[in-house]
């Protein structure tokens, strides 16, 4: 029985050990539990902390992704703007509003060249109202001191053009996002006002070359009729007092005046022509000519100067040159003569030659003398104007020196080219090409004079000048004609309100109404006679009038009797008893 009990009494206690043990591990499993439990909750406050944290960089990265994308929005928009549109104050304006509704930016400011007046500036403002503090700093970018506020200066090669200025609310790690993108918008600024700068200074010269092309044209049209209307009066007085019975003496006299009425026509002509060519004036009249006869009129001009002088002069007109050709003649037949007339002058003895064909569908001709030939350093001088190889005041040889500044710019106008080949003390060979075009024969013939009566052709003649007057009645008579001469335009419109003519020949500048209004009043009332121009205008543009306000033809001063004729014969009515 004590066996038992003291058996009994040790399971007891080792029972009791037993918990005591167990209830001991509870405790201390317990207590790690609770110490496991308070670190994982200081885990996860950290963990949301740190998630909060990342939440905000996030929220505010993408808000300042927002802000960048506006601003380059507004940017692009206005950079388009200013490139279509001029920089008005209200374009300005509307760029300062934009700038105002990005949501960080509570107030602008932009002060600004006044595009209209560059001596003052223009304020312009949007936004809250705020008190803006002075920056004494000019360098671009200006930052205040709690960096809610920034100034942009806006300059263009050195030259203050105005300052952007805005107040905004903005993390200070955006600072240097926003100052890239604002010095854009000042870059922008700067640009479109340089951009405007050059529009208007291209404007202002457009303007004043134009002026300047203007009184250019005026000037040229003005003296070309102040020299070439008494011009008229001499060589056509000299021509008809040739036809007169006189006296040995007094025919030399007479010959005298009218070969130097001539070579002032040629020097008068070759000045106009300069200046018409320069300011782009110069009109190429193209027409069918036939190159036979123009070279035949070219031949027989040059046959006595050549003979004077003791030259050979041989003519080769090559069977090959089409009969018909389309171009300016008169202005080739320039060409001609202020070739041959050079050689002709700086040649003393020996020849002139020239020679004429057509090669892969050009007209070609040259010009070749034996006379003193061109040094090679002056050989592109003699191309510029008042320019001779030898320009000293006991020169030999008298001229403008235009003649071949001349052919170069006719050449040139026709789409052409000239040459020179020269040797001293051998000579000169000069060579144009024209591409003309090849035409076949015109139904009438060109530049015919009629044999038949002009005796019952009735005329208006108006003209302003009493010396044109008389020369024009003087030469009509040769033509068994007798007109009705009149001063101006009114007078003509007044005439012809209860008289009729065949034909009328119209001076262009008269007082009152001049030859263009009153042609063009005729033509408004149904008139439809031919009228011809008789004008010492001889550009484009006054050439161009004339058939603008209805005139059918026109006869330049200073012309000739047989001029007179071909144009009668050309344009007078088929009258049976003519």
């Amino acid at each position: 029985m004590n066996n038992e009990n003291t058996e009994l009494k040790k399971k007891i206690s080792l029972l009791t050990k037993k918990v005591a043990r167990e209830q001991q591990a509870r405790l201390a499993a317990e207590m790690l539990l609770d110490e496991k439990s308070r670190e994982l909750y200081l885990a996860k406050q950290l963990v949301e902390d740190n998630l909060h944290i990342v939440q905000e960089k996030s929220d505010q990265g993408m808000a300042l992704i927002t802000l960048k994308s506006y601003l380059d929005s507004i940017l692009l928009n206005f950079t388009q703007s200013f490139l279509q549109k001029p920089m008005t104050n209200t374009l300005l304006q509307l760029l300062v509003d934009d700038l105002a509704a990005v949501e960080t930016f509570t107030s602008v400011l932009l002060t600004f060249i006044d595009t209209n007046d560059k001596t003052q500036h223009i304020v312009l403002n949007s936004g809250s109202p705020y008190q803006w503090h002075s920056i004494p700093n000019l360098k671009a970018c200006n930052w205040n001191n709690n960096a809610n506020e920034i100034t942009m200066f806006i300059n263009s090669d050195d030259t203050y053009l105005g300052s952007l200025k805005i107040a905004l609310s903005v993390p200070i790690r955006w600072t240097e996002v926003i100052e890239k993108q604002l010095l854009l918008f000042t870059d922008m600024l700067c640009a479109a006002y340089q951009r405007q700068a050059l529009l208007e200074r291209t404007l202002a010269q457009k303007q004043r070359a134009e002026q300047s092309e203007s009184s250019t044209r005026d000037f040229v049209a003005m003296i070309n009729h102040e020299l070439r209307t008494p011009l008229n009066g001499l060589l056509g007085s000299t021509e008809l007092m040739l036809q007169t019975p006189m006296s040995v003496y007094q025919t030399t006299l007479i010959q005298t005046m009218f070969q130097s009425g001539e070579l002032l026509k040629v020097i008068i002509n070759d000045l106009l022509d300069v200046s018409k060519i320069n300011a782009g004036m110069l009109q190429l009249n193209e027409i069918a000519f036939s190159t036979q006869q123009l070279c035949d009129m070219i031949r027989d001009l040059f046959k006595a100067p050549t003979m004077e002088k003791s030259l050979d002069f041989e003519f080769h007109y090559h069977n090959n040159i089409p009969n018909y050709l389309l171009g300016d003649p008169d202005r080739i037949k320039q060409i001609f003569v202020n070739l041959i007339g050079n050689a002709i002058k700086f040649t003393e003895k020996g020849q002139i030659s020239v020679e004429v064909y057509w090669l892969n569908e050009r007209f070609y001709f040259s010009i070749s003398d034996t006379g003193f030939g061109i040094a090679p350093e002056h050989i592109d001088a003699i191309f510029k104007p008042f320019t001779q190889a030898n320009n000293r005041s006991n020169r030999h040889f008298e001229g403008t020196g235009l003649g071949l500044t001349i052919c170069t710019l006719l050449v040139n106008a026709m789409n052409g080219s000239i040459t020179l080949n020269s040797d001293i003390n051998i000579g000169s060979t000069f060579s144009v090409s024209l591409p003309l075009k090849e035409i076949q024969a015109p139904s009438h013939q060109l530049d015919t004079v009629s044999t038949t009566s002009f005796k019952q052709l009735s005329i208006l003649v108006v003209e302003d000048s009493q010396t044109n007057q008389m020369l024009i009645k003087l030469m009509l008579a040769k033509l068994e004609i007798t007109p009705k001469i009149l001063s101006n335009g009114q007078e003509a419109l007044d005439y012809l309100e209860k008289n009729d003519v065949d034909l009328i020949l119209m001076d262009c500048r008269m007082p009152i109404i001049d030859g263009y209004q009153a042609t063009a009043a005729l033509r408004a009332k149904g008139y439809v006679k031919p009228i011809i121009a008789l004008t010492a205008g001889t550009t484009s543009t006054e050439q161009d009038l004339c058939k603008a306000v209805g005139m059918n033809d026109l006869i330049s001063k200073p012309y000739k009797m047989q001029e007179l004729s071909v144009m009668l014969t050309k344009w007078k009515p088929n009258k049976n008893t003519l």
